[in-house]
């Protein structure tokens, strides 16, 4: 697995047989392989999160699939891309499926390549987790603990309850499947303040993740560097990778 930084919460992820996209709003979109299926995903209509510029991949690629929160109205899309496009609600699950052929070319069944399954914001949108053969990746888009120094009490623990019921969510299926996501993309947003850290800490206890990749970092990097520090982050603190610079790429 290949991951780049794009900026914000955009990374795009090489895998052998597909690549994904998520919520690009700026940056140098990537060059597209264009021998493997590209999958593009918005969590919602906020312009940090969503750029229509995404609809030009449709024109650089063969077979382009973009998953988008239904809070994007299909009237708002190209017609030329619009039969590529599944708006998803939250709580839902969609499959991409293939056919196989034997090697004569005569087709055998169908199987199931891709599955996406949504998660209720605690601001707009979905948040998505992505199921293939080589990976299983979540992206929180604005699900998150927005736990605002200038909210009451009392508005900041309503967030925080709906935040834990979606990531009991999450971690039901995880249990379920018995597959923990390789990938977590999780919101560490320096706005918050003192409180920038409550989110992904309550994502990795409650759900967990082989590794926790912050974003959402509103340009202060020194949150990624201030999450590991702190105590609460002791039983996780390495599976956090990067430093929050555009463009920094890892391979896993």
């Amino acid at each position: 697995m290949k991951i780049r930084f794009i900026g914000h919460s955009g990374f795009y992820v090489e895998l052998e047989e597909m690549n994904l996209l998520f919520d690009y709003y700026r940056g140098e979109l990537p060059e597209i392989d264009r021998s493997k299926p590209l999958f593009v995903f918005v969590s919602h209509a906020h312009p940090d999160h969503f750029q229509r510029e995404i609809f030009s991949l449709a024109e650089k690629a063969d077979n382009v699939v973009y998953f988008l929160s239904d809070d994007i109205r299909r009237s708002a899309l190209p017609l030329q891309i619009q039969e590529s496009v599944r708006l998803l609600a939250p709580e839902t699950e969609t499959e991409i499926c293939r056919l196989v052929q034997d090697e004569t070319g005569r087709e055998l069944r169908q199987e199931v390549f891709l599955t996406v399954n949504t998660y209720r914001s605690t601001d707009e949108g979905v948040a998505f987790l992505i199921d293939c053969d080589e990976a299983r990746i979540y992206h929180a888009g604005d699900l998150n603990d927005w736990h605002w120094e200038e909210n009451t009490e009392a508005e900041n623990n309503v967030q925080r309850t709906l935040y834990l019921e979606e990531l009991r969510e999450l971690r039901a299926e995880v249990e379920r499947s018995g597959r923990l996501p390789d990938i977590a993309f999780v919101p560490v947003d320096s706005r918050l303040g003192e409180n920038y850290w409550r989110g992904a800490d309550a994502y990795m206890r409650e759900v967990g993740a082989r590794y926790l990749i912050p974003m959402h970092l509103y340009g202060d990097k020194t949150v990624i560097r201030k999450l590991r520090e702190r105590s609460e982050a002791r039983d996780y603190r390495d599976q956090i990778l990067g430093t929050g610079e555009e463009g920094e790429v890892f391979s896993l």
